[in-house]
């Protein structure tokens, strides 16, 4: 087996204890909702913005780090930190105890993305960097499987508090492992020259800059949505079905997880195959995903039963995991390798906070302010319908994104600048 190989198994198995970490706060709120006497507002704060403010705003010196030093270190340090502060979750005495522990869950997962497709990006070249970029990503799908089915099992067997500890030190094992055995790679340019790392300057970093803003765009908009959703499903499914959280975090786990793991990997062979001799190809590609996939989000929250839910549930996740090897590794393409991990910071300084930060508290608020007129459920329904209809605005953003690529390649960055209004 080349080492390669392993590398990306020991990220995937990053990704996926990432997502475990992440996720399993949305199968544990309604236990601390009622333990803590909350709100939905409240509730989706935890979920959204504490865990996703501080991380936000850290990710990019976080970046700046990993494009200028070494990235195993970093990943390694934010691996070890986020697993304690989960395990830190469990002991909470209340709402602002718990929040600044998922704060601190936020900072140390701030490290993961941006050096971790770095890392990936200097050991595979470009034309295999769709496949190696969705491989070490399907964990953290997986891990949202693992996080779901174990978080529903954890709650009813120990409870939320030590299902934190258990998470934890799982985390912490894993961790050091990780840190023993991955090595750090060389940095090379898209030839395969080595490449200095912080040697390019931030005005020709992120490429043509219109087109970065519309990836941008794009990218926190899709994230929005799927913060939001993914946040707030094992309450709506309880709410709306009165299903027990292990069913829920089974059925959700198939969904999100394995859906979203076969979609991640069949995307990224597709775009192995359709990304060899096209820039223009991942966006094109992401406006599709987008249009398919917000109007079975939608079906989701008005399907009579909960089979039918999951079902279209599967079928969205499915779809848009797709998109993940194609785009992630266009961001890539788009900007220097001096500047790989800083890129995928920008995106989720954007992403994460108005998108995953933001969307779980607008569910929360939409759902509050509905309550006064409808059911639980029903307040929850149509918070979660509203946000998901701006998956279909994040279709028009990527079908801007290729047009501007096209323009791009056709008449060079010069000429396309050119054609903005001044």
């Amino acid at each position: 087996m080349k080492y390669r190989t392993y590398v990306i198994g020991a990220v995937a198995v990053l990704s996926f204890m990432f997502s475990v970490d992440r996720v399993v706060m949305s199968i544990f709120q309604e236990s601390i909702k009622a333990d803590f006497a909350l709100t939905d507002t409240q509730l989706g704060l935890l979920t959204g913005l504490a865990y996703a403010l501080l991380g936000g705003v850290a990710g990019v010196p976080i970046a700046r780090l990993a494009d200028r030093w070494n990235r195993k270190v970093v990943l390694s340090a934010a691996f070890m930190f986020w697993t304690v502060m989960t395990a830190a979750c469990g002991l909470a005495g209340n709402w602002w105890h718990l929040a600044l522990a998922r704060m601190g869950v936020g900072l140390g997962e701030a490290g993961y993305g941006p050096a971790g497709l770095s890392l990936i990006s200097d050991y595979y070249p470009r034309e295999e960097r769709a496949r190696a970029i969705a491989i070490s990503r399907a964990g953290e799908f997986l891990g949202v499987f693992g996080g779901l089915v174990a978080g529903g099992l954890l709650l009813q067997s120990v409870g939320w508090r030590t299902g934190f500890a258990i998470l934890g030190i799982a985390g912490i094992v894993c961790a050091t492992i990780f840190s023993l055995t991955v090595r750090e790679p060389p940095r090379v340019d898209e030839a395969g020259r080595p490449a200095t790392a912080g040697e390019i300057s931030w005005r020709t970093s992120f490429g043509e800059p219109v087109a970065f803003v519309l990836l941008i765009c794009a990218f926190t908009t899709s994230l929005a949505v799927g913060g939001a959703v993914g946040a707030w499903l094992p309450s709506y499914f309880s709410r709306a079905f009165s299903l027990p959280p292990a069913q829920i975090g089974a059925g959700l786990g198939l969904c999100l997880g394995v859906g979203a793991t076969i979609g991640t990997v069949i995307g990224g062979e597709i775009g192995n195959r359709f990304m060899r001799n096209s820039r223009t190809w991942a966006a094109a590609f992401a406006t599709g995903v987008a249009w398919i996939v917000g109007p079975f989000f939608i079906a989701t929250f008005h399907a009579p039963t909960p089979m039918t839910a999951f079902a279209c549930l599967f079928v969205a996740f499915l779809v848009a995991g797709a998109q993940v090897g194609p785009v992630l590794a266009m961001v890539q393409d788009i900007v220097a390798p001096g500047a790989r991990a800083m890129a995928i910071a920008i995106l989720g300084l954007a992403g994460v906070i108005v998108g995953a930060g933001l969307g779980p508290v607008l569910v929360g608020v939409l759902s509050d302010w509905a309550r006064a007129d409808h059911s639980d459920a029903a307040a929850l329904r149509l918070a979660l319908t509203c946000v998901a209809c701006v998956y279909l605005v994040t279709g028009f953003l990527f079908l801007t994104l290729y047009r501007r690529l096209r323009r791009v390649q056709h008449d060079g960055p010069e000429a396309a600048q050119a054609t903005n209004p001044a």
